[in-house]
């Protein structure tokens, strides 16, 4: 009985087994039988930044000469191939390739969001977005972000990322305490940053330079810069001062 209950079960799991692979050839091939009607693109725009469109994602979907995707069988379209070329984008921080259930081929690109403009003395240009790459600029949308220029941005724009220079991440830090504070958001316009890290301020009204020395102590500098602005600038006038200094420890210099 037992030797009988055995070639029953083997037979049953042969039986099983033929029957799914059966299955899947016949999914693979309905697969292959489906092709894609349409490409269907969204762009995740919540910063209001446009450096990339529709046209630029189509263009990296058919890169390649000869690329039709359209007509193609779904089985023979690489989802993930699509992702790495619409990812190849500098301002697409990430894409999502995947169908729906009318046939149409969904891709969806969120753009990288920049948080400061590089302005260099020798020229370059270009943009550093919040995970810390050097991105180009566009000949099609600028950004209203902080401005950063001065010597030190010559060495910042040859790479490819802050993370390459601890005095770049500081710097970072920094632009990100101003844009993330309402108040300085509005109050300062651009910093230049010399050779020796050092930076001073350009405010958004007034002419004043303001001395914050290298890109650390932030809490305590900003607090000294918000006497400034929100005691002596209303009660002795906007373009008084030429000079406001809070590199140095528990001091507000005016001149």
């Amino acid at each position: 009985m037992k030797t009988k209950e055995t070639i029953w079960r083997v037979v049953g799991v042969v039986g099983a087994s033929v029957l799914l692979l059966s299955m899947i050839s016949f999914i693979d091939k309905k697969e292959l039988g489906y092709s894609v009607a349409d490409i269907e693109v969204n762009i995740e725009n919540t910063y209001k930044n446009f450096f990339i469109d529709e046209e630029d994602v189509m263009s990296l979907i058919l890169e390649n000469k000869g690329d039709t995707v359209l007509g193609d069988a779904y089985g023979r379209v690489s989802l993930k191939e699509i992702e790495r070329r619409v990812e190849s984008h500098s301002f697409v921080k990430d894409a999502q390739v995947y169908r729906d259930l009318n046939g149409h081929l969904v891709v969806k690109a969120i753009q990288n969001k920049p948080v400061a403009r590089v302005i260099a003395e020798n020229g370059k240009q270009a943009y550093i977005g919040a995970g810390g790459n050097i991105l180009p600029v566009s000949n099609k949308y600028t950004a209203r972000v902080l401005v950063l220029s001065g010597s030190y941005m010559n060495e910042l724009t040859a790479r490819k990322n802050i993370d390459e220079n601890a005095y770049d991440q500081k710097l970072y830090d920094l632009i990100e305490y101003i844009n993330k504070d309402k108040f300085w958001n509005m109050q300062i316009a651009q910093l230049v940053v010399g050779n020796d890290g050092k930076v001073v301020m350009i405010p958004q009204v007034g002419d004043q330079k303001l001395e914050f020395g290298y890109a650390d102590n932030f809490k305590t500098k900003f607090k000294r810069l918000e006497i400034f602005f929100k005691e002596i600038m209303p009660t002795k006038g906007w373009n008084t001062y030429s000079r406001v200094n809070v590199e140095y420890k528990d001091q507000l210099i005016c001149e």
